[in-house]
């Protein structure tokens, strides 16, 4: 599940940088990044921020999936390559948050 996956490796660093960047493309709004930050503890943050982005739609949710893949390559590839490969046949991404 990438939800649960991103919830538990999402660093405080990565969820900042998202939050900023997800901001300047105008997909939250300063009242939600203002929510995510304010946010005790780093899985909470994340939950905040993946469940507010999912919220968004689809095009938020797949917007996040390509800057966490500049934000942490690593996390990206172990979360939806891997996934990729097992559940789409085709070979298009599959976003999914929930």
């Amino acid at each position: 599940m990438e939800r649960g996956n991103l919830v538990k490796r999402l660093n405080e660093a990565n969820i900042k940088r998202l939050v900023d960047i997800l901001f300047s493309q105008n997909v939250i709004n300063q009242f939600e990044k203002e929510t995510i930050m304010e946010t005790h503890g780093r899985a909470d943050k994340a939950r905040v921020l993946v469940d507010i982005t999912y919220a968004k739609g689809e095009r938020a949710s797949e917007l996040m999936i390509t800057q966490l893949k500049d934000v942490d390559l690593m996390l990206y590839n172990d979360i939806f390559l891997k996934m990729d490969s097992m559940d789409c046949m085709d070979g298009s991404p599959v976003f999914n948050l929930r």
